[in-house]
């Protein structure tokens, strides 16, 4: 499984993503929800791409 490498990658991806925009959504200050739904986003991406590529 070639896209196994990328894994953390994808995740960290997103998650950073996500934190970005609350980040300016919150009036440039950390928002931890965003966070965390990036970081709940990441991971089920990842889980989506593993179970596809099973098939």
């Amino acid at each position: 499984m070639p896209a196994r490498r990328f894994w953390g990658l994808i995740v960290l991806s997103v998650t950073t993503v996500f934190s970005v925009i609350g980040y300016y959504l919150n009036d440039h200050s950390p928002s931890g929800p965003w966070g965390l739904a990036g970081l709940t986003c990441g991971l089920i991406t990842v889980i989506a791409i593993h179970r596809l590529q099973k098939k």
